[in-house]
């Protein structure tokens, strides 16, 4: 993700729809991995303002706190408390941390433990989401960081990953995406029509409580769509 993001409307379906996830069915924890890359000069990205998508009310005010200068992502952790009835912890791996490229990318995981990630929503938010077989770098993360933090994540937690919407269909990415995550239980989208939110998980159990959520978050959103990717057992790759 860049910083020229935060507070716009992107962001206000990003931060809706995971504390809708934490909340709903009790997760303890949101882990945000920013995956950070730095912002584009002369860009227009991130002055969609976040009215544009229909969020819950109290998201509002924490959406222009983001839009503050100088920008930060440490502010992210006040997301757990913004409704008093329901909070939940939040922890901002890394905050200023770039995501390299080639070898020294495997630096930027070094301290990330997921063996304890217990009852955790860990988020995955790269420029672009999932790397495809043309596309690696730093704007995509790539299926082997996936599956290897999958296999060390505990069974009471799970993964989103954010992807933006490539020159083809939902349908068609979907399609591929399915065919390259062999190494999950289940997986599922909420989506509109630029962006996509993938919900993983491992297991069966932790795969209904994600896909339950985000199920019933598009109900309440017309925008939104739900997807069901893949819901079985999972195979190595």
């Amino acid at each position: 993700m860049k910083l020229q993001y935060l507070g716009d409307a992107r962001d206000a379906f990003k931060w809706d729809l995971l504390h809708w996830i934490c909340t709903d069915v009790s997760f303890s924890t949101l882990v945000f991995v920013p995956l950070l890359t730095l912002d584009d000069e002369d860009s227009g990205e991130g002055l969609t303002p976040h009215h544009r998508f229909k969020c819950q009310d109290f998201i509002r005010p924490f959406l222009d706190s983001l839009k503050e200068e100088p920008r930060s992502l440490t502010r992210i952790s006040a997301l757990g408390t913004l409704n008093h009835g329901k909070q939940f912890r939040v922890r901002v791996f890394a905050p200023d941390r770039l995501i390299g490229s080639g070898n020294g990318r495997s630096e930027y995981w070094s301290d990330l433990a997921p063996s304890e990630l217990e009852n955790s929503v860990v988020f995955f938010d790269p420029d672009n989401g999932y790397e495809t077989k043309t596309q690696r770098g730093p704007k995509w993360i790539e299926h082997s960081e996936l599956k290897s933090f999958l296999e060390r994540l505990p069974e009471t937690s799970v993964v989103v990953v954010y992807q933006h919407r490539p020159r083809r269909t939902w349908v068609e990415m979907f399609a591929d995406l399915s065919n390259r995550i062999g190494y999950v239980h289940t997986a599922v989208a909420a989506h509109e029509s630029n962006l996509a939110f993938i919900g993983m998980a491992g297991n069966e159990a932790a795969g209904k409580r994600i896909a339950n959520s985000i199920e019933r978050y598009a109900k309440l959103h017309p925008a939104v769509t739900f997807t069901k990717l893949l819901s079985g057992a999972s195979q190595a790759i």
